[in-house]
């Protein structure tokens, strides 16, 4: 009976060791997907939230963001003629935290994403726009079987109509755009990550953000 609780004592501190190895593993395992997923080109595809209903999310099925004139809109993935977006995130430079970059033209010119300050529609221009106005921070958050864009920390993108086009804002104060869009039809939307599946052809390189 002494030597079992002496064996026992023995292994206790390696299961306890054992397990917070496998913890760490996990926990590194966990990261580097993340960080694979930050910094691995995607599309991002919208839809309307459950909160809007059925003919509204009808009506967004299928949407991906685009790039066009400076601004982000929302249109058809088969059919638009725009820039679709093509980014990933990226450490803003000079700040604590993550901004996501775009192509915004077929020979791989990046531009900073931003959020303007003044009407929090979602805009892209080189680093001394982008500085000026809201750039992150960005991150990944996940659900089922997908992960979707979150700025600031939460899903607050809506989509404003603005005659036939799709525009697409950040709802910062979490009232509809209340305020700053009055008349005008605005959607809850979520963004969610798709990858680009790069063709084996493709060495081009990307420019640097400015």
């Amino acid at each position: 009976m002494v030597l079992s609780f002496i064996t026992l004592a023995a292994t206790v501190p390696l299961m306890v060791t054992s397990t917070i190895q496998l913890q760490d593993q996990a926990q590194n395992q966990k990261e580097g997907h993340e960080l694979e997923l930050k910094t691995e080109k995607c599309h991002l595809i919208a839809r309307a939230t459950k909160r809007m209903g059925a003919k509204r999310q009808n009506e967004f099925k299928d949407l991906v963001v685009v790039l066009h004139g400076g601004n982000l809109y929302l249109e058809p993935r088969i059919t638009t003629e725009k820039h679709v977006l093509t980014g990933y995130l990226l450490p803003f430079p000079e700040r604590s935290y993550d901004g996501i970059v775009s192509t915004i033209n077929a020979d791989n010119m990046l531009n900073w994403i931003f959020v303007k300050k003044d009407t929090y529609r979602l805009q892209y221009g080189v680093r001394a726009e982008a500085q000026e106005q809201l750039t992150g921070p960005v991150s990944l958050v996940s659900g089922q079987d997908e992960w979707r864009l979150a700025f600031n920390g939460w899903e607050g993108f809506v989509a404003v109509q603005k005659g036939d086009d799709w525009a697409l804002y950040f709802d910062k104060d979490d009232n509809g755009l209340a305020d700053r869009k009055t008349g005008k039809t605005v959607v809850e939307v979520e963004l969610v990550r798709t990858a680009v599946k790069k063709p084996s052809n493709e060495d081009q390189a990307e420019d640097e953000p400015d």
